[in-house]
């Protein structure tokens, strides 16, 4: 069983790269060298932070995790017109994961989970061709549930757990903003045949916003024989109107001339559109974040004494929604960006992993995902990514201390993206598309060390 799960594995080393997903395996160590292909693998207190009814199946009366790690990804663009690349920054993130358990019964065992089922993050640069697009994303969504477990009999057990999660969101774009003849005398006064533009300002325009929802868990274990397991799990969706805030963001990124392609060289220019930018008003936009709800069903096999493997099929719901982009009010009207941030789409994922138990001291793990697009082809754009995507992991874990030190790491990457809807020139009569072809690229990684003692 081992050789069909490690071909798979060296083959997904072999495919292209590009941006991956936003929806996290794990931010423990052990979840993450699994790939998140758990929801079946009971004795795992890390386990039970997928599916609450695997705390019905610990050995021990209680134990705890904790866990810190990195998230560490970026993006780059490639221009086909001039073949220069462009890569984004604002590229890392701490992880944190904790998971408790401990055993009032036979029957019921209660649990509590900290950990980061979303982030997406990444700052392009002040150059880059889809900036006007959106040009950063910092999405993030920490959840805390406490969980409780019911073992029906020795072999059949449920759970759930609730609590809540904070969501966060932000995101910027570049604008560009017509600058009237008459904006150093009277900025109030809106573009005219008697107050033409005389240049072009570029500026940097965000917004951010936060908020607590409910979240809740769903989890089935059932164990067919000593050697066979299926679990059952169900992680809810997360949605909250986040009440977004908008601003201006660092000065101005350049001055233009009308046509929008060379830069402006009079030396009134940069007064007129200071002034003109007092004058204006962000405006955040819709103030919606919807994250998507994922179910997932997975069979363990206990295939010798050393060694374990499992295969998940995990559902992503389609309701992926983050908020618009914001505009801006001058006194000439309203300014947006050429086009919103896509929606999801619902997808399929596979998972396997497998773990080798090495005698008294070491335990070896890998595993392995390939996900569907979750955002449509004909939407691809760099922030939210959404290609077809494919991750390979690894960890190890040593007892020690009376407990078990673990490490685990995740490479994870997809499909390259072509796209010419992305690429333009934002001239005085608004933005145009240049029709360009142009390849979205990135990678990611994830990395946590923890510590898990049972009692």
């Amino acid at each position: 069983c081992a050789l069909p799960i490690l071909g798979l594995m060296l083959g997904v080393s072999a495919l292209p790269l590009a941006a991956q997903s936003m929806a996290l395996p794990a931010a423990d160590p052990v979840g993450i060298s699994r790939s998140g292909a758990q929801v079946a693998y009971g004795y795992s207190l890390e386990a039970a932070t997928l599916n609450p009814a695997l705390l019905a199946s610990l050995r021990e009366k209680g134990g705890f995790y904790f866990s810190a790690g990195l998230e560490m990804s970026s993006t780059q663009q490639d221009l086909e017109s001039n073949q220069f690349t462009r890569f984004s920054a604002d590229r890392n993130r701490a992880l944190g994961a904790f998971g408790l358990a401990l055993r009032l019964s036979p029957a019921w065992t209660i649990g509590l989970k900290l950990d980061d089922p979303f982030l997406r993050h990444g700052k392009l640069m002040d150059d880059a061709p889809t900036r006007y697009f959106g040009d950063g994303i910092d999405l993030s969504a920490r959840r805390m549930e406490a969980q409780a477990a019911w073992a029906l009999n020795p072999n059949v057990s449920v759970g759930f757990g609730a609590g809540v999660a904070r969501l966060s969101y932000a995101s910027s774009s570049v604008m560009r903003f017509g600058v009237p003849e008459l904006a150093g005398t009277n900025p109030s006064l809106p573009i005219s045949s008697t107050n033409p533009v005389n240049g072009l300002v570029e500026q940097r325009v965000g917004q951010s916003g936060e908020k607590v929802v409910p979240s809740y868990s769903l989890g089935l274990r059932w164990a067919i024989t000593p050697r066979w397991t299926l679990g059952f799990a169900h992680q809810s969706g997360l949605k909250a109107d986040l009440g977004m805030k908008a601003g201006f963001q660092d000065a101005n990124l350049g001055l233009y001339t009308n046509d929008g392609l060379s830069m402006a060289a009079d030396v009134g220019t940069g007064a007129r559109a200071a002034a003109l930018l007092a004058n204006s008003q962000p405006i955040a936009g819709t103030s919606t974040l919807e994250l998507p709800s994922q179910t997932t069903i997975g069979v363990r096999h206990r295939n010798m004494p050393w060694m374990t493997w499992e295969a998940d099929l995990k559902w992503t719901s389609a309701s992926l929604v983050v908020p618009s982009l914001a505009t801006v009010q001058t006194p000439s009207g309203m300014v947006s960006a050429p086009s919103e941030l896509p929606h999801g789409r619902s997808h399929l994922s596979v998972n396997a992993s497998t773990e080798l138990d090495l005698g008294k001291f070491w335990t070896l793990r890998a595993g392995l995902s390939l996900d569907q697009r979750s955002v449509d082809a004909s939407s691809a754009e760099p922030l939210l990514g959404g290609a077809p995507t494919s991750a390979f992991s690894v960890g190890a874990g040593y007892r020690i201390w009376g407990g078990e030190l673990n490490l685990g790491y995740q490479y994870r990457r997809s499909e390259s993206q072509d796209t010419s809807r992305l690429n333009g020139v934002w001239s005085s009569t608004g933005f145009r598309d240049a029709g360009t072809r142009l390849r979205l690229e990135g990678m990611g990684h994830l990395l946590a060390l923890g510590y898990r003692m049972t009692f």
